[in-house]
């Protein structure tokens, strides 16, 4: 990826794992404007550019790291530029908002990556807006590659990809909270279920990542007939699992693709 000025307007979680990403390999402009945050960013990351949105004038690429619900009112601030391209990570925002309200054909980029990203482990969903070349594209993913891996598809799936990755972390935690509470509820303290559930959660996901079997081959090896496992996913079976976590994932799809109307 060429040496760019790359704006990215909000400091928070991700707009931080996309700093941290980019530090020291493009020149990053920052628009932040809470002090507490501004002062924590300018200590961690010294060689930013941090200000109002007068420091993103410059960028050729300006990445839109704001809340959705904060998102209209600020793109009436941001002028379109020649040459500019948009990339944008806010949940539920069509490319064909922003390119109403930016304008001047606007070339956009939407992506949708996840938490995992403030560790360089997200997986990030990409699509192209009515104005973005392939080039846009390749350029967004060099971007979204420096804090973990990328997917593009097309933009009517990225609500899909919302609900399956982008809220993935959540069903993870969850189910690894729950995971913890019933180890706890058989006797072990806190210590001992945490490093139990973790080392086995962490354990499971690389041999699953490194194995030449598919996650329900695995599943199987690990199942002996009327046995211990066998017992356990018997219970999960009977309260109808597989059916509730593609309704959840249902769920998050509609609720995403209501934000976006």
């Amino acid at each position: 990826m060429k040496k760019n000025i790359i704006g990215i307007v909000g400091g928070g979680n991700m707009g931080e794992a996309l700093i941290k990403g980019l530090y020291g390999k493009q020149s990053v402009h920052v628009c932040e404007t809470n002090p507490d945050r501004v002062r924590y960013l300018k200590k961690k990351y010294p060689k930013i550019m941090l200000g109002d949105l007068s420091v993103v004038e410059t960028a050729s690429i300006v990445i839109l790291s704001v809340k959705p619900q904060d998102m209209e009112v600020l793109l009436k601030a941001i002028p379109v530029g020649k040459n500019r391209l948009f990339i944008s990570i806010a949940a539920g925002l069509t490319t064909k908002f922003f390119e109403k309200h930016l304008g001047g054909k606007a070339r956009v980029v939407r992506t949708m990556p996840n938490m995992p990203a403030l560790i360089n482990e997200a997986i990030t969903g990409i699509s192209a807006g009515k104005y973005a070349s392939a080039a846009d594209v390749k350029t967004a993913q060099g971007i979204l590659n420096t804090i973990g891996q990328t997917m593009i598809v097309k933009e009517s799936m990225i609500d899909a990809i919302t609900a399956v990755s982008g809220s993935g972390p959540a069903y993870v935690f969850l189910f690894v909270e729950q995971w913890m509470n019933a180890a706890i509820k058989l006797g072990f303290n806190q210590t001992q279920a945490k490093q139990l559930v973790y080392k086995t959660l962490l354990g499971s996901a690389h041999l699953l990542q490194q194995s030449e079997f598919e996650a329900g081959d695995l599943r199987v090896k690990v199942t002996s007939k009327g046995g211990t496992t066998q017992a356990a996913l018997d219970v999960f079976a009977k309260s109808k699992f597989d059916q509730l976590m593609y309704k959840a994932l249902l769920a998050a799809n509609k609720r995403a693709k209501e934000l976006a109307k």
